[in-house]
């Protein structure tokens, strides 16, 4: 069987600038990716993988059924990471299960750390 693995995050550090981080914003989100379902039939089970250390703020998995979302009432949540107490340095990854056409990281209230990396597998 065939494995589809996608970067939803660059390495992203609190105050440099990194893919569509600015460095000084505490909210964006990542460029959208083909999920599992993009091309139809593949099937729902997708698994996101996290690897952060000393993060804090706020990711969350959007999805879309659209076949081009536009818009931001085209994306949905799918699943969240809060660290918006406590920093956590981990790696750890959440199975999510939905025919997505789209998929995206969104990152809110960023306020230390680094995202090494968010991916996506299917």
């Amino acid at each position: 069987m065939k494995t589809t693995t996608l970067q939803l995050l660059p390495t992203t550090s609190y105050g440099t600038p990194s893919g569509n981080y600015d460095g000084s914003s505490l909210d964006w989100a990542g460029n959208a990716q083909q999920a599992a379902n993009y091309y139809g039939g593949f099937g729902g089970l997708q698994t996101v993988a996290y690897f952060l250390s000393g993060f804090q703020g706020l990711i969350t998995i959007e999805g879309s059924l659209e076949s081009t979302p536009v818009t931001a009432e085209d994306w949905f949540r799918i699943d969240s990471v809060d660290a918006l107490v406590d920093a956590v340095t981990d790696n750890f990854s959440h199975n999510i299960t939905g025919n997505f056409t789209w998929i995206r990281a969104r990152v809110e209230d960023f306020n230390d750390g680094t995202i090494t990396k968010l991916m996506l597998s299917y």
